[in-house]
C-alpha cells in the first residue's frame, strides 16, 4: 500500500466522504496543516522557488511574493480557525476539486522531489479553503499575468483576465475558482 500524500487525513477520501460544510473542511484542513512544521514550510519556500525559475524576472519577483503570502496567510487562518463557517457546501463542484486533486496526487512524476508534491498539497489544501471557505480566488489580489495583467477585486467581486482561457484546463483550478473574467478592452 503508497504512503499516504498527507501528514494527519488518511487520503483525500476522507475529504470527499465526511465533509459537506464549510466547518467540517475548516476542521479537516486544520487536522492536516497543524502537522506542518517550519521547516517544512521552509521547503515549500524553496521549491515555490524553483518553479518560478523560469520566469520574466519583474513578473517572478511579484508571482512569488503573492503566492508565498497567499499560502502562509492561508495557512495561518486554517491553523488558528478564527473565523466560524456553516454554509453548506456545492457538493458537486467539491466532488469535482476533490477528483481534480487526486489526479494531479497520481500524476506528480515520480522524479519530483518531496518539495514539489508537499507544494503540490498545500497549495490545494488552501484553494480548497479560498475556493469553498472564504469564497476567494486561489490566485489572491495583485497576482500578476503575462501581459501586464493581474487578479483584481472591484466591488464584492474578484476578477481574473486568463479565467475562461484557463477554464477547461484540467491542470488549473480555474474552473473551480470564484473570479469572474477580467474584461479586456
Amino acid at each position: 500500500m503508497a504512503a499516504s500524500s498527507f501528514k494527519k487525513l488518511e487520503s483525500v477520501h476522507e475529504l470527499s466522504e465526511s465533509v459537506h460544510d464549510q466547518q467540517t473542511l475548516l476542521s479537516k484542513l486544520n487536522k492536516e496543516l497543524s502537522a506542518y512544521t517550519v521547516f517544512d514550510l521552509m521547503k515549500i519556500q524553496v521549491q515555490l522557488e524553483k518553479e518560478c525559475k523560469y520566469l520574466p524576472p519583474k513578473y517572478k519577483k511579484v508571482f512569488r511574493e503573492k503566492m508565498a503570502e497567499q499560502l502562509i496567510s492561508n495557512f495561518k487562518e486554517i491553523i488558528a480557525k478564527t473565523h466560524s463557517y456553516n454554509q453548506i457546501l456545492d457538493k458537486e463542484q467539491f466532488i469535482e476539486f476533490i477528483k481534480s486533486f487526486q489526479e494531479k496526487l497520481d500524476n506528480i512524476d515520480t522524479k519530483d522531489t518531496s518539495q514539489a508534491h508537499d507544494m503540490t498539497v498545500l497549495y490545494h489544501l488552501c484553494a480548497l479553503y479560498n475556493i469553498f471557505i472564504t469564497k476567494t480566488p486561489p490566485h489572491p489580489e495583485g497576482t500578476p499575468f503575462p501581459g501586464g495583467f493581474f487578479v483584481e477585486k472591484i466591488g464584492d467581486h474578484y476578477y481574473c483576465p486568463v479565467k475562461d482561457k484557463q477554464k477547461d484546463n484540467d491542470e488549473a483550478l480555474c474552473r473551480f475558482c470564484v473570479a469572474r473574467q477580467t474584461q479586456m478592452e
